[in-house]
């Protein structure tokens, strides 16, 4: 199990002012922890003396290198008119580039995309490079303020590769034959005829525990043969060995199935007297194919739902489930426009395919990076296109393909897996509120058990509820849909609040709803990162809470809720019931160019009537509560300046040997 390791720099000055850093939080690791070098703790020395703030240095356990790095308090302004996001963060990464243990951040720093949000904030993401080849799952993304002022970055750097030979030794069509030879024998039931690839491109893969290789990766697609599938896999280019696979087909692994009887109201096109099932009336396409117990879909010969009356569909076996798959992609598209000013999966408007009954007897939905298919189900399930929290779960797993792009393996694909289910708990209780059953996923489509997850109580679903019971395995992608149960799990308590099962560690009162799924859909879409754990998960969370001013005592709440499941080391803080205390003005009054204006109620600082969400755009925002720092994270030694009588200046040598222990304690290992 790996986890990043957090700690606590304690700093001590030799007099009330002499070093700026006494004024703000600060925690980093220490030389002497793994991988931790001399000049790292030189480069966050500097950058603290630089800038007069404290920071917080978060190391990678695996890469050894920052996984988070933020500031409490406001600094200098790093975005100017004539500079770009881009340019700023690459000079500032550069500056201090023996913390990040990089050479040069211009050449090994790629952009992948720049954003504004409705906060004004500015995000801009950067992809790594060796000599402008990517490295797989290798990212930084900077995220700055409203004023253009540095808040924090997130990043997964590998150090000490730019030196690596780039020269392939084998061809492109070798690589991709070993790829098919590959699927071919460890694959049960693959028609070689109906696998399609996607042209293959050189990465560098860097993997913890081996070298890094140069690669070719290829996708190669098996959608419609008996097992579905969409294969990522990289080969190396000097040997031909295949150094990683995995299966990027984003299933609910579900094991449910049928139509419920109840009588929906939808969208469809007339073309002379047969009307079809396509919507376009939310400015977006929304269409329903039919598979007709094939394994195919829209582009192999799947057809659009038709029918020559506006009352009666889609009667045949499955009955219904083409009427769900429609209704439900609506109220999807919906949600997504209306609480998080999202247009569509891709963020872009674009179309919103699905395909009903997808095979014979399938007990299984699934996403394949173009649209949605679903299977009529059996003896486990209903059509599980029935299940409204299953069908936002699947369109959701576009969301994050669209954003932060988590690899579908490991705990970034348990964390993919988990941002799914979430959403689909989310949207869920969007249509139909319920505090309790909406806490269950796929319970309306099950057949054989309450439902396929619970996020109160993971172990309903074979799933563990906390760190101490991960789950190591090579099956199920690295258990993207076993770990899942842990994230999901705090995603209950900080929204709910209630007790981990596992920890006994009670989370005595949630943050609601509202606030719950605006800061999931910040930290999906801005925070993390494709190869994001569960740790720099708990860090983006965090983060996203703080940028929608979530007051002292709910990000206590969440804080907690990561340490229920063991996700965050450490005692919770103290909290109250959020209800009996004040909250602040929410951010963003403002007009933009999204889809409306709003303004902030000051009654919910995570959900404002401003609709332009966060989807790029120029509108500002104002904010009438002072964010508060957190104060349970980092211990501080005072150095026994009192503030309220002035400062004593003792002498040269009292001040020497106060800033020897100080610097004693910031290398001192503390874990929070």
């Amino acid at each position: 199990m790996k986890k990043l390791a957090f700690f606590a720099l304690a700093t001590v000055a030799a007099g009330c002012s002499a070093d700026p850093r006494s004024s703000g939080e600060s925690s980093a690791p220490a030389v002497g922890d793994p991988g931790v070098t001399a000049a790292q703790v030189r480069a966050f020395d500097k950058l603290q003396l630089d800038t007069g703030l404290g920071w917080t240095w978060m190391q990678h356990e695996d890469h050894r290198t920052p996984a988070h790095l933020s500031t409490a308090r406001a600094g200098k302004a790093l975005l100017a008119p004539g500079k770009s996001p881009q340019q700023a963060t690459v000079e500032f990464v550069d500056q201090y580039r023996d913390l990040f243990k990089m050479k040069d951040a211009a050449a090994e720093l790629s952009l992948t995309k720049s954003e504004v949000d409705h906060l004004s904030m500015t995000h801009v993401r950067l992809q790594q490079v060796v000599h402008g080849v990517p490295v797989a799952g290798a990212e930084l993304a900077a995220h700055f303020d409203e004023k253009g002022r540095l808040a924090s970055i997130d990043a997964n750097y590998i150090a000490g590769i730019h030196d690596l030979d780039l020269e392939p030794k084998i061809s492109a069509k070798l690589a991709h034959d070993v790829v098919l030879a590959d699927i071919l024998t460890t694959t049960k039931s693959v028609d070689e005829s109906k696998l399609t690839s996607a042209e293959g491109k050189l990465v560098v893969f860097a993997r913890t525990g081996r070298p890094a290789a140069l690669a070719f990766e290829y996708t190669v697609r098996a959608v419609y043969g008996d097992e579905p599938a969409v294969w990522i896999t990289k080969v190396d280019a000097k040997t031909g060995e295949i150094l990683d696979r995995y299966n990027n087909l984003q299933t609910i692994e579900a094991t449910g199935s049928g139509v419920l009887g109840d009588s929906k109201k939808f969208q469809v096109a007339q073309s002379g007297g047969q009307f079809s099932m396509t919507d376009t009336s939310r400015g977006v396409t929304i269409t329903t194919y039919d598979a007709g117990g094939q394994q195919i879909g829209p582009s192999d010969g799947a057809t659009e739902v038709t029918s020559t009356s506006l009352t009666s569909w889609d009667t045949g076996i499955g009955r219904g489930a083409a009427v769900d798959a429609h209704t439900y992609a609506g109220v999807v598209f919906d949600y997504y426009k209306k609480v998080h000013a999202r247009s569509a999966i891709d963020g872009a408007g674009g179309a919103m395919l699905s395909t009903a009954h997808f095979g014979q007897a399938y007990e299984n939905a699934f996403w394949d990076s173009k649209g949605m298919s679903y299977g009529d189900g059996a003896s486990l399930f209903k059509p599980l296109s029935a299940g409204l929290d299953v069908v936002a779960h699947e369109f959701t797993h576009g969301v994050t393909e669209a954003t932060s792009a988590l690899v579908y393996q490991g705990q970034s694909g348990a964390l993919n897996e988990s941002v799914s289910d979430i959403f689909g708990v989310f949207i869920e209780h969007s249509f139909k509120p319920d505090d309790t059953k909406n806490w269950l996923m796929g319970e309306s489509i099950a057949k054989t058990s309450a439902g396929l997850r619970d996020f109160k109580a993971p172990a309903n679903g074979q799933q563990p509820a906390n760190m101490t019971s991960y789950v190591n395995t090579q099956q199920d992608n690295g258990g993207v849909h076993i770990n899942s149960g842990i994230p999901n799990n705090a995603a209950f308590l900080m929204t709910m609040g209630g007790t981990n099962p596992t920890s006994g560690t009670a989370v005595k009162f949630g943050i609601g709803w509202e606030k719950s799924e605006k800061i999931w859909y910040r930290a999906n879409t801005k925070y993390f990162l494709s190869t994001t754990n569960f740790a720099q998960a708990a860090q983006g969370v965090m983060q996203a809470a703080k940028d929608l001013a979530l007051t002292e005592n709910e990000l206590n709440i969440v804080d907690c809720a990561w340490k229920a499941t063991g996700v965050v080391q450490g005692a919770c803080s103290t909290i109250v019931d959020p209800k009996a205390t004040p909250v602040p003005t929410a951010p963003g009054t403002g007009t933009g160019t999204g889809t409306g204006t709003g303004t902030g109620t000051g009654t919910d600082p995570g959900t404002t009537t401003d609709t332009t969400g966060d989807e790029p755009t120029t509108s500002t925002g104002t904010s009438t509560a002072p964010k508060k720092k957190r104060s349970t994270l980092t211990a501080v030694e005072s150095s026994g300046c009192n503030a309220s009588s002035g400062s004593t200046d003792f002498g040269p040598l009292t001040g020497l040997l106060a800033a020897v222990f100080g610097l004693a304690a910031s290398r001192r290992r503390k874990r929070v």
